[in-house]
């Protein structure tokens, strides 16, 4: 009898820790803006606190065809070293959407200046994410390779 009493026991407890956890999810991947990981630490940038400011150019799609497109946003660069984070020339910098794709840039390229950025705005629109509310995406102006224009962005990674 002593023994099913604590199995009983033991499995309450389980059984409130699992909702608990269930209630507490919140992780991460949950929080509204992006996640900057570099040097092992992650570094949570709401989207209320990009400094952002406006910027233009042509965009490429994958038929080679450009269009012209105002935005708001922040050079990627200058959003990384506002949060501490540097890049060299070498490092490699993987961008991922809420969806799981995901891009590389090369740190050379998030160097040169007026090329790449993080997108709030398009011509006035307001870059929603996933599942609605404001979202960000990646800008990489004078590629041609348009799937790096990765909406949803959700994490930047830098190794």
């Amino acid at each position: 009898m002593q023994k099913r009493i604590v199995a009983l026991i033991i499995a309450v407890l389980v059984i409130a820790a699992g909702i608990l956890a269930f209630v507490n999810k919140g992780g991460i991947d949950d929080r509204p803006g992006m996640v900057i990981t570099s040097g092992g630490k992650e570094i949570l940038v709401a989207w209320e606190e990009v400094d952002s400011g406006d910027f233009s150019g042509e965009l490429i799609n994958g038929k080679g065809e450009t269009s012209q497109h105002d935005f708001t946003g922040a050079e990627l660069n200058s959003l990384l070293r506002t949060n501490g984070v540097e890049v060299s020339a070498d490092a490699i910098i993987t961008v991922t959407s809420e969806d799981n794709y995901a891009a590389e840039l090369t740190g050379a390229e998030v160097l040169e200046s007026g090329k790449v950025y993080v997108a709030l705005t398009d011509n006035g629109k307001q870059i929603e994410g996933i599942e609605g509310g404001q979202g960000g995406q990646l800008i990489v102006f004078g590629d041609p390779n348009s799937k790096r224009a990765v909406k949803y962005l959700k994490t930047i990674e830098i190794k």
